[in-house]
């Protein structure tokens, strides 16, 4: 979804909308057709409880679709702000070490925001994630590893090194997190009972059929909305998902700390 931007996810949203509402116009033409002329609403009372089982399983599964979704988002969210606070606290550490050690660190520290809030936002959610959060870790590790003895057992350094460590997991974390969860097969479950249920709608009888159509594009629409939220949960790092906002605001935490504020 990284590949689409914005405009293309509103666009999808549009698509979606105006195909849910054509799909409910033709369903309900389609039961016009099908039912003879002097078909009545109380057609309607054998259809109801097919409407009803189908509604109710279909309500639970896209529900608990729903509510797994937005707690995987916030999952992500939130290990977005911990990789990001992170950044901002070992780049604080650095003003304890001694020099060249100091500026080397803060300068890998400069590259992994940097190329966070870059070209690796952008395509992470696609897994063509940029290799310089991985070479600015590999280069702190090498940094903290090259002191000497006395330096590099200092409580800052293994302080330091303590949560490295931690920013090389929550970067994991954050990677394997762009990947889609709901496999294919739900994905199909979840669009086939949406037909379903927006075909049976179509097939009751109400008295005036322009109101049917209204009545079988809103359920339609509702449906299809809740379906493109699902797509947004499963894509944390989309264009209408999680920002890089918290590694700008680390930029500028570094900003501060070369001021010495």
């Amino acid at each position: 979804m990284g590949d689409f931007g914005a405009i293309g996810a509103w666009l999808l949203l549009a698509v979606v909308i105006v195909g849910a509402v054509l799909i409910a116009v033709s369903t309900v033409q389609l039961g016009s057709r099908v039912l003879s002329d002097d078909t009545g609403p109380e057609h309607n009372s054998a259809l109801s409880p097919y409407v009803t089982v189908v509604g109710l399983v279909y309500g639970a599964l896209l529900g608990f679709t729903v509510v797994v979704g937005w707690q995987e988002f916030l999952s992500a969210e939130v290990n977005v702000s911990n990789e990001a606070s992170t950044l901002t606290t070992m780049y604080r550490q650095t003003v304890a070490m001694p020099q060249p050690e100091q500026s080397q660190i803060r300068e890998q520290l400069r590259q992994y925001a940097d190329g966070t809030q870059g070209p690796e936002w952008g395509k992470q959610d696609f897994g063509r994630i940029s290799n310089r959060g991985r070479a600015a870790i590999t280069g702190m590790y090498r940094i903290v590893g090259g002191q000497q003895s006395n330096a590099a057992s200092s409580p800052i350094s293994q302080d330091f090194l303590g949560r490295l460590t931690a920013l090389a997991s929550e970067r994991s974390t954050r990677i394997l997190d762009a990947k889609p969860r709901i496999p294919p097969l739900l994905w199909c479950s979840l669009i086939f009972g949406g037909l379903v249920l927006i075909t049976l709608t179509g097939f009751l009888r109400l008295t005036s059929n322009r109101g049917h159509m209204v009545l079988t594009s809103t359920v339609a629409v509702l449906l299809g909305l809740l379906l493109f939220l699902v797509f947004v949960l499963d894509h944390p790092f989309g264009p209408l998902g999680v920002t890089s906002q918290p590694f700008a605001h680390a930029v500028a935490v570094f900003d501060e700390v070369d001021r010495g504020t």
